[in-house]
């Protein structure tokens, strides 16, 4: 096996390790007191980490149908994580926000981000965290990159 190949695996397998443990120690959100499918997961993290997100935004980001979508959707308004409401500049568009059990999550969230943040990477010397951060932005841009030739 070429040394590359041998390498991403390594980093594959070293990420799922680091999540697994993660989550044995409780400080990531499951979200399985709620109950979510992995899709309503996806687009929850998303719209945590993104503004004024709409369904297109989501549809484009996911490459899924806005029919996709609003399903999705439909069941996270059941639970009260997210909230639509018409846009009132476009009417055609509706604007995402969270419910009440989405604003408990989204807390967790950051809470469980900021411990992972202290216990871990405060740890880690600041230019060997912007180090593995350039070589990801770099990696990230030439997938980018290929995928819109």
């Amino acid at each position: 096996m070429h040394e590359h190949q041998i390498i991403f695996q390594d980093i594959v397998e070293m990420m799922k390790s680091i999540e697994r443990s993660l989550i044995r120690q409780q400080q990531l959100p499951t979200f399985d007191v709620i109950s979510l499918t992995k899709r309503q997961e996806s687009i929850l993290l998303y719209i945590f980490s993104a503004e004024n997100v709409t369904m297109s935004d989501i549809a484009s980001y996911f490459d899924i149908s806005r029919s996709a979508v609003s399903q999705t959707l439909n069941k996270l308004e059941e639970q009260d994580i997210i909230v639509r409401s018409i846009n009132k500049e476009n009417r055609r568009e509706l604007n995402l926000s969270l419910g009440e059990n989405g604003k408990k999550l989204h807390q967790e969230y950051k809470r469980i981000e900021e411990m992972i943040v202290q216990d871990y990477f405060s740890k880690i010397k600041i230019e060997d965290l912007r180090q593995v951060r350039d070589i990801i932005r770099e990696l990230q841009g030439m997938i980018v990159k290929e995928e819109t030739q």
